[in-house]
């Protein structure tokens, strides 16, 4: 009986034995599995990350691209849309800036030029690529001649900078009701300075740094004469104290006078 209930107690302490061993194996393998997942999700966000710096580069790589392209596009509104072919439609937009603009200007000088949008019953603007910046800065200098004629030409943006230019001309509005001068530029509001406070600030600024010698002295007839003396530095004044110090020594010394040629007779 003994015999029995020693293997009794032994086959219950292997039976704990295996079932603690189960448990640590049970943590092991959890931990070896949470260890693996995390490494994973460590790996998995490094990636992330990377990816969303490549594609923010991308991003202003494209959008730089789209506006170097946009920089030398405009778009020209009413042109009658019944033009068969790419070349009288070419011919349109020279006649428009040779006639109307009175600029220069030839096939050479267009890169490429489309109407944009679906064809339907409106009549589609079209957006011309002009070879260089120059010929299109003096157009957008011109376009006011176009102001008799049912043509008008606008600067190109992309849609997304369109949408961006509405978002920004609330904001404008606003500034404008506030009476600062702002203007959009692009995708970005730039407040100008106001030239008139300029003016009158470097007039206060001239008025305070006149000293007494360059006053206005008033005439007889009543009109203000300034007496204004130029300023200069302080080598340029010794130079001159030095010069009207010597002028003294430079006066010819007076000559003797001669006989008059006339004698007076004795009486």
């Amino acid at each position: 009986m003994e015999e029995i209930k020693n293997m009794l107690i032994e086959m219950q302490q292997e039976m704990k034995q295996q079932k603690a061993d189960m448990h640590n194996m049970q943590e092991d393998i959890k931990d070896t599995i949470n260890k693996n997942i995390n490494e994973k999700f460590v790996n998995l966000e490094t990636k992330y990350s990377l990816l969303e710096q490549k594609l923010e580069t991308q991003t202003i790589k494209i959008s730089n691209l789209e506006k170097n392209l946009c920089q030398r596009k405009l778009v020209i509104f009413g042109v009658t849309e019944n033009e068969k072919s790419y070349w009288d439609l070419e011919e349109k937009i020279l006649a428009i800036i040779n006639n109307n603009l009175n600029i220069r200007c030839d096939s050479s000088n267009i890169e490429s030029a489309r109407r944009l949008g679906k064809k339907g019953e409106k009549v589609r603007p079209i957006i011309i690529t002009l070879t260089t910046m120059g010929l299109k800065i003096k157009i957008q200098k011109n376009k006011k001649k176009l102001e008799s004629t049912s043509y008008y030409i606008k600067e190109y943006f992309p849609p997304e900078i369109l949408n961006k230019r509405k978002e920004l001309q609330v904001q404008v509005n606003k500034e404008r009701e506030q009476g600062r001068l702002v203007i959009i530029k692009y995708d970005r509001i730039v407040i100008l300075k106001d030239r008139n406070r300029k003016n009158s600030y470097e007039k206060k600024k001239r008025v305070l740094s006149e000293s007494p010698k360059t006053a206005k002295s008033e005439s007889e007839n009543g009109k203000e004469k300034p007496m204004k003396i130029k300023k200069t530095n302080y080598m340029d004044n010794y130079v001159l104290r030095q010069q009207t110090l010597q002028l003294p020594s430079r006066k010819t010394t007076a000559q003797p006078q001669q006989p008059s040629a006339t004698t007076t007779t004795p009486k």
